[in-house]
């Protein structure tokens, strides 16, 4: 089993089914399939997205930050990033170049 796989087990100590890990994340806004959660509780070797790191997050009340080092990913900050609200000035160019210059970061690490 991975990290990830081991804190996701040891963090759900009623042995919550993928489907209930699903259900618990949907009724706290996060949508995803009970196949994603599924394959992260048995240690699929992938990374998983944030979307599904968030989804354990509010199901099993685990600090995305930790799930994140488990996953073996960069740990950043527990809350979202968000630009000013000038950024909205930004061109559509100037704007994908801010993505750009993000995934570039996100790479190097």
């Amino acid at each position: 089993m991975s990290s990830l796989s081991n804190l996701l087990n040891d963090s759900n100590p009623e042995k919550l089914s993928a489907r209930r890990i699903q259900a618990v994340a949907e009724m706290r806004g996060v949508k995803v399939t009970n196949t994603s959660i599924s394959k992260y509780l048995r240690g699929a070797p992938e990374i998983p997205s944030e979307k599904i790191l968030h989804a354990f997050s509010v199901a099993l009340n685990i600090p995305v930050t930790r799930l994140r080092e488990a996953a073996g990913v960069p740990v950043g900050e527990p809350e979202p990033f968000v630009l000013p609200e000038c950024a909205n000035r930004l061109t559509a160019r100037q704007r994908e170049l801010v993505l750009h210059t993000i995934r570039v970061l996100l790479n190097e690490e």
